[in-house]
């Protein structure tokens, strides 16, 4: 009997450990907050940023636009009812007693009823192929400007999220700077009880730990300011942590392979290609308008009151050749140069982007390559001032140096692990804007994504 009451024992202890620890979790100190790496980060903007949702709807515009060659030789289909009261019928004079042998003398009947079904078939048009290339051109240039969004996304929260370890390292920074302020003045205060220093020097270290304080309260805020502007970008509403990525190191030797690179990837550049090709196909069709159509039209006729020269049940059908030699004072002619002047400043444009595209690459070049070599200047610079300041602080203790030159120290120490800090977060985002340039921030390709 004992034996067999400590298995429920054993149940009924590990359910109340289990009940007591998520009553502590729930009332005790808050749980820590959740850390997101650079990649979910990019995940969470991609599934609920804004301008893809604009993007995404770009697309369905622009795959309706293929059908409108096919509609360009769809047939069309008109139903027509009509009533007409006339002032008076018409008919031919007739004999009275005369047979008339079938012929209906009647002209215009004066209440005529009607119903028309009519029925156009183009069988060629020449408008077809230039609308043809209108939509595939419509199509390839909406699924650029979707890579051109995701990419800009993925910048944009790339640039946050530095900016948001920028801020906690010199958050970082002024706290430590603080706490070794407050060091300092407590040795300023000794050395001035035991008559080792002046007044000015407590004086002195008092100012730089109330600068110090100044500091963190600025280095806090800007903390806040980047998290809001990730949590914006990222659709991610609770408190986060960001964690350090792995850094990453400029592979190319030139500006001429990232340059090649672009031209096949850059999603601004393949857009501005197919609205030359969109230009370009818009000037063929309007041309296209200018020719002649040959067209299959078919009609079935009901009416209430046959005449002489309108049947009941009736039907008809013809082929015809339409050309147009002059619409509205020459309307298609004027939108056809309209058009011819666009396509020449798509040319323009085109021709402007590449030359852009080019400059800026090796601007963006230069500028990773001349932050690979300061980064290791800055990161040397930081372990120097380090050592500096703790060598000044241990001969101010022994007399050796002045508070002067243990503050100074102290506030280079300051600025030099900022600006390592400013420096390794400017080089990943630079390599990161380098990489939106190829047109290469998502891998070179449209992530797989779900119509809305």
């Amino acid at each position: 009997m004992i034996a067999a009451s400590l298995p429920t024992r054993l149940v009924t202890a590990i359910l109340l450990c289990l009940v007591n620890l998520a009553a502590s979790s729930a009332s005790g100190a808050p749980a820590l907050a959740a850390v997101v790496t650079l990649d979910e980060a990019r995940a969470a903007a991609l599934r609920s940023h804004e301008r893809l949702a604009v993007a995404r709807a770009d697309e369905e515009r622009a795959a309706v636009a293929p059908w409108r060659a096919l509609s360009a030789l769809a047939p069309s289909l008109t139903a027509t009812g009509s009533y007409t009261r006339e002032k008076e019928a018409i008919e031919f004079p007739t004999q009275p007693g005369l047979p008339t042998g079938g012929f209906n003398p009647l002209i215009l009947a004066r209440d005529p009823v009607r119903g028309i079904l009519s029925a156009t078939q183009p069988i060629y048009t020449h408008q077809f192929w230039a609308l043809r290339e209108l939509g595939q051109s419509e199509v390839t240039r909406s699924a650029e400007a979707y890579r051109a969004a995701v990419q800009d996304v993925i910048l944009s929260v790339t640039a946050a999220y530095y900016e948001m370890l920028r801020a906690v390292a010199v958050r970082r920074v002024a706290e430590e700077s603080a706490e070794l302020a407050a060091a300092e003045l407590k040795h300023a205060r000794t050395r001035y009880d035991v008559g080792e220093s002046l007044r000015s020097d407590v004086l002195r270290a008092e100012t730089e730990a109330a600068r110090a304080t100044q500091r963190i309260a600025e280095a806090r805020g800007a903390v806040d300011v980047a998290a809001v502007t990730l949590a914006r970008l990222t659709g991610i509403n609770e408190t986060f942590d960001v964690l350090e990525p792995p850094q990453r190191v400029l592979g190319a030797a030139s500006p001429s392979t990232l340059l090649e690179t672009a031209r096949v990837h850059n999603p601004d550049l393949l857009q501005a290609e197919q609205a030359l090709a969109t230009a370009r196909a818009e000037e063929a069709r309007r041309e296209a308008t200018l020719y002649p159509t040959l067209v299959a039209r078919g009609s079935y006729r009901l009416v209430n009151e046959e005449t002489f020269v309108e049947l009941n049940n009736f039907w008809q059908v013809g082929v015809a050749i339409d050309i147009p030699l002059l619409e509205a004072g020459g309307t298609r002619y004027l939108d056809l140069a309209e058009q011819r002047a666009r396509v020449k400043g798509a040319e323009a444009q085109l021709a402007g982007l590449r030359r852009d595209l080019e400059l800026e690459i090796g601007r963006a070049f230069v500028r990773a390559q001349t932050l690979e070599v300061v980064q290791a200047t800055v990161e040397k610079e930081a372990t120097l001032a380090s050592d500096t300041y703790h060598l000044l602080s241990r001969q101010y203790e022994a007399g050796a140096a002045t508070s002067l030159d243990v503050l100074s120290a102290l506030t280079a120490r300051a600025t030099a692990q900022s600006n390592r800090a400013a420096v390794r977060y400017t080089h990943g985002l630079a390599l990161t804007e380098l990489d939106r340039l190829q047109g290469t921030l998502d891998g070179g390709t449209t992530p797989q994504r779900t119509r809305q």
